[in-house]
């Protein structure tokens, strides 16, 4: 009997098919048609493919292909196992019971998982009832607690300690305004210190009792008073956005000042 390969062969010769004509009918590249009628089915990219290939040459070819496999079963490659079949082979009966039982382990964890979670809801939903106390265990006793004496003398001093006044240090008062001056006068036990501010830059000059300055393009400045100074005379020009500050208190202008461009504050000092 001719080998399964050369039967193959023998009838696509006599049908005057080329292996490229083969190839476009079966739609199996040409290399492997070749290995197929050399019977050189291990050299297949799968040994495997084999039995499907030579079904599908058969059938093109018009022969019976169930037959002719039938007759030359000893030429075909024995069927190997795959990965995935010998893997299941390989499970021991101990195996595939543990398998079984998982879910039922999984089960469990999620029952006790959720019992958990339901007590601990229920212990903050519903809080168990306060303990009694021993007060309440004989009331005939009538037995009287004094309320302890260092809390009452606590409490007694509370009520009388009274917060402490606030003791102003400075106060700056507004006196007059002639039209040309202000006046303010200040209260204070403090050294006395002007501060000026402008958001446009302007000149000041500056007269006490122990001196006289003049002071350029000011927008920020903070001016010492002398302790024995009792008037201070400060002179602004160029700008009606003016604030000044008598130690940290504003000296307030009067609505008829507002939009004089230049202007002389005078502080009469006591102390």
């Amino acid at each position: 009997m001719k080998p399964i390969g050369e039967i193959l062969k023998s009838k696509r010769e006599r049908l005057g098919m080329t292996l490229l004509d083969m190839e476009k009918r079966i739609r199996i590249k040409r290399e492997y048609i070749s290995m197929l009628e050399k019977n050189e089915f291990d050299q297949l990219p799968n040994p495997d493919y084999a039995v499907g290939f030579i079904r599908k040459y058969a059938e093109s070819v018009n022969l019976n292909a169930d037959k002719l496999i039938e007759e030359h079963q000893s030429e075909l490659p024995v069927h190997k196992m795959t990965a995935k079949e010998a893997k299941k082979s390989l499970k021991t009966p101990d195996v595939q019971e543990n398998q079984k039982l998982l879910p039922l382990f999984r089960l469990i964890l999620l029952v006790s998982a959720v019992c958990t979670l339901l007590w601990i809801v229920s212990v903050y939903l519903f809080p168990h009832p306060r303990q009694w106390h021993a007060a309440t265990i004989n009331p005939s006793r009538d037995v009287a607690i004094e309320p302890k004496k260092e809390a009452q003398k606590s409490d007694k001093k509370k009520e009388k300690e009274e917060p402490a006044k606030k003791e102003e240090k400075t106060r700056v008062s507004y006196k007059s305004f002639d039209g040309a001056t202000l006046s303010y006068t200040v209260k204070t036990k403090e050294p006395v210190v002007i501060r000026v501010t402008s958001k446009t830059p302007t000149w000041l000059q500056l007269r006490s009792d122990d001196r006289s300055e003049n002071y350029r393009n000011v927008n920020d400045r903070t001016l010492k008073i002398g302790k024995g100074a009792r008037t201070v005379t400060l002179i602004a020009g160029s700008t009606a956005d003016l604030t000044v500050y008598c130690n940290g208190e504003k000296a307030e202008v009067p609505t008829s000042a507002d939009a004089l461009i230049t202007r002389t504050y005078q502080f009469n000092i006591s102390k």
